[in-house]
This record gives C-alpha cells, sequence and structure tokens, in this order.
C-alpha cells in the first residue's frame, strides 16, 4: 500500500515493523516548493491540559489526549496480557491487541500534529514558541501530560514543514512569559490556577496563556538593545 506517489531522488530507504505490521519508509531529495510570502506572525503558547496551544490572537486548540481517553482500555488490555501463561498463543494474541491499542493512539497523536502544522504554516509567515526543555519537563510531575501531549513531535513537524514551505519557526527564552504583562511589561508571579491576567498597573484582561503567547511573540522581534520592534499584523503589541 503506497501511502503518497514517490516523487525526487530516492536517497534512504528504510524497514520498520511496528507489532505485526512491516513499512519501508523512503527518504527522497526534492526541490523546495515555498509557499507564497507571508507577513503574518504568531505566538503559540503550548499546554497539555484543557488546552494544546494558544495563539497570540486568542485561539484555542482543544488538547485531543488521545492516551488518556484510551487509558481505561489499554489499562484492560495490559491486565489481560500479565494474566496469560508466557509463550503461550493467547498471550501473543493478548500482546497484539496492547500493540495496537499504543499504534492507534501514536497515529491519532501523529495526524492531529501534522494538520495543525499545516494549518498554522499555510497561514503564517513566521510562527514563535518558546523554547523549551522538554526532555526535563517529560521527567517532572506533568510528564504524563506532556507525553500525552507530544510537544516534541509536534515541533518536529512544524519545524520541518516550515523550512519546506519558506517560513520561520522561532524559538525563544520561556522565562516569565506567564508572569509579564504584553502591554505594560509589569511581572507579577501568580499561581498556576489563577488563568486570568490582570494587570495591575495598566488594567490589562486576558487570559493568561493568551498573555503569555503576545510575550512569546514579542520576544521574537526584541532587537539587541532590548526594546521591542513591531511585529507585522501581531495583535495587542
Amino acid at each position: 500500500k503506497l501511502h503518497r506517489p514517490l516523487e525526487g531522488k530516492i536517497k534512504t530507504a528504510t524497514v520498520k515493523r511496528e507489532g505485526e505490521h512491516w513499512y519501508i519508509i523512503f527518504i527522497t531529495e526534492v526541490d523546495p516548493k515555498p509557499l507564497p510570502p507571508s507577513e503574518e506572525a504568531i505566538g503559540i503558547d503550548l499546554g497539555t491540559n484543557p488546552h494544546f496551544l494558544v495563539t497570540s490572537e486568542g485561539e484555542m486548540v482543544e488538547a485531543p489526549r488521545y492516551f488518556q481517553k484510551a487509558q481505561a482500555k489499554l489499562a484492560t488490555a495490559q491486565r489481560s496480557l500479565a494474566r496469560k501463561k508466557r509463550g503461550s498463543n493467547r498471550r501473543r494474541q493478548a500482546r497484539r491487541r496492547v500493540a495496537r491499542l499504543h499504534r492507534k493512539i501514536a497515529n491519532q497523536r501523529k495526524d492531529f500534529h501534522h494538520k495543525l502544522a499545516r494549518r498554522l504554516v499555510n497561514r503564517y509567515g513566521t510562527i514563535v514558541h518558546e523554547d523549551l526543555n522538554i526532555l526535563a519537563l517529560s521527567r517532572s510531575y506533568v510528564a504524563k501530560g506532556i507525553h500525552d501531549a507530544g510537544w516534541a513531535q509536534f515541533l518536529q513537524i512544524l519545524a520541518y514543514k516550515a523550512e519546506e514551505a519558506g517560513r520561520r519557526v522561532v524559538g525563544v527564552d520561556p522565562k516569565h512569559t506567564s508572569q509579564d504583562c504584553p502591554v505594560c511589561g509589569h511581572r507579577e508571579k501568580r499561581p498556576l490556577w489563577v488563568r486570568v491576567y490582570t494587570c495591575p498597573q495598566c488594567s490589562t484582561l486576558l487570559h493568561r496563556d493568551v498573555a503569555a503567547a503576545q510575550n512569546i511573540l514579542a520576544r521574537a522581534w526584541t532587537g539587541p538593545s532590548g526594546v521591542a520592534i513591531p511585529c507585522p499584523r501581531s495583535p495587542g503589541l
């Protein structure tokens, strides 16, 4: 089953096995196909629950949480596997059921990432995100949500789609993005359960993640002197 026609010069071919399925992955050399130039820029703040992504324009993309939704079914299949005798046909069948569930979750997550990344790349010329230490975060108390969200995979897909389309993806310092006011720059630490940002200096009222996304976008347009450079078509900055 050929997923899509091969284009360009084949450089490598890799045979891969996932459970009972075999795949061959071709890497080909093709000429880039840039999209028409776009001056629009967007900042994105990644999350786990309830939103996977919030943009500086106020758009909120709900986190699909595929692993969390399949967790009960997966636990049942794993318990069934644990009860089977080692080396038996029933154990092999139970192992295949567990593998199929894991593969389905991974495929759903990857499909979501590809479609969201394509939508962002098609619309925006510059996409700015936090340069997070995802490896360290994946070992913290929020590890389960981060693994379910798949931030690293999403950013990788976003980067290569943007490069192919002639777009820019920029990673910026994540420090204090959710504590600074995007209008006047006032900094005030708040607990994570506070989801509305109210600035005591200029009375700005924003959703906390939207404020963080606007700060992320602003950091990509800051010059060497620390003065913010106006970003083309960026709301509220």
